[in-house]
């Protein structure tokens, strides 16, 4: 049995009810996806659907050996994955335990590190093979120390947890390995407008890039239902999200009044960065009127490289009025745009 806080830990992780919560969720179901039974490796993994029938997340309750020279010890684990592969947290089967070199059980620590193991997609453990893990198979004990974490490659001892390399090993490729493949690829077979809208309004960054790409390949990211959630995007907090979602919005789209409205409108409540990617997209587009003396209200606050790229938006615009340039030459007085604006003024 689990020793009581790493239980805890694990119960909070797959918790899926907010706490206070008092109505009754219905019980989730399960969809059997795969069967994998060999030598060295036995699953069956599911696809688990909430109580209204919608796709979940997947898990597989796993059994695996994991050999130490000539000998082997049986892992049982589930584990969990998002509805595109990606590896999400493990559970340990009542009363089955991991356990180190001689049948020495993890302790708690032991537990929250392979979590952080399995969960780094980018582990040095991709690019090894099992029998480069350790310079030297045999185990000897000097002085009660296990022999074989000196042996173990120095470049990936950070990646491992001492006395379980190869449990480590083998645990994080099947976290990561071709069973992720077989879930996207079911995923795939399941998707419905309503998924790609829920996708789109994810806080898993995986989900929302998955729906852009599959919505911009088959030209709906801008149509009913989606719109608006596509836009919501820009707001995301993942700032790496709401760039992606705004390179890939069509010029077309931007000539629209309505969207200029939003970037503008966006540009506001936006992180520093962001707003100068915004300005770089709006440097494309002949705006509406309204929208070249809103963002010129802008300049009251901007800074010089916010200044800068409102100024080349506003200069691409091929016709002003009269009150706009002089507004413009008001705010941009005594500074280096000046006499681009008085240029500006004797192209009118």
């Amino acid at each position: 049995m689990l020793p009581l806080p790493v239980l805890s830990v694990l119960l909070v992780c797959s918790m899926k009810i907010p706490f206070g919560t008092q109505s009754i969720v219905s019980e989730p179901t399960k969809e059997l996806v795969k069967q994998l039974d060999t030598d060295s490796t036995r699953y069956d993994l599911w696809l688990v659907m909430d109580g209204d029938e919608v796709p979940d997340h997947y898990m597989a309750e796993i059994f695996t050996p994991v050999c130490y020279s000539n000998k082997c010890y049986p892992v049982f684990i589930n584990f969990y994955w998002d509805l595109l592969g990606n590896f999400d947290r493990y559970e340990m089967p009542e009363g089955k335990i991991l356990t180190k070199l001689d049948h020495l059980p993890f302790e708690p620590e032991d537990y929250e590190k392979i979590l952080r193991i399995l969960r780094n997609k980018a582990s040095l453990l991709k690019d090894y093979k099992v029998e480069e893990l350790v310079v030297s198979t045999e185990t000897s004990y000097t002085n009660g120390i296990d022999a074989i974490t000196g042996a173990t490659s120095k470049t990936i001892q950070s990646e491992v947890i001492s006395g379980a390399v190869y449990s480590c090993y083998t645990l994080w490729h099947l976290a990561h390995g071709e069973i992720t493949q077989s879930i996207r690829s079911y995923t795939e077979t399941k998707v419905t407008d309503s998924m790609l809208t829920d996708f789109l309004q994810s806080s898993n960054h995986y989900y929302q890039y998955f729906a852009m790409d599959r919505l911009l390949e088959t030209n709906r990211a801008f149509q009913s239902p989606f719109l608006e959630s596509y836009w919501a995007v820009l707001e995301s907090k993942n700032l790496f999200v709401a760039e992606y979602a705004l390179a890939r919005i069509p010029p077309e789209e931007l000539e629209i009044p309505e969207r200029q409205g939003k970037v503008l409108h966006i540009y506001e409540r936006s992180p520093y960065r962001l707003q100068l990617k915004l300005l770089d997209r709006l440097q494309e587009v002949k705006l509406d009127p309204r929208w070249t003396e809103e963002l010129i209200g802008h300049l009251v606050t901007a800074n010089p490289e916010q200044k800068r790229r409102i100024f080349a938006v506003v200069e691409r615009q091929p016709s002003l009025s009269s009150g706009t340039l002089s507004k413009l030459s008001k705010l941009l007085a005594g500074t280096e745009f000046e006499q681009r604006v008085q240029a500006l003024k004797g192209d009118q």
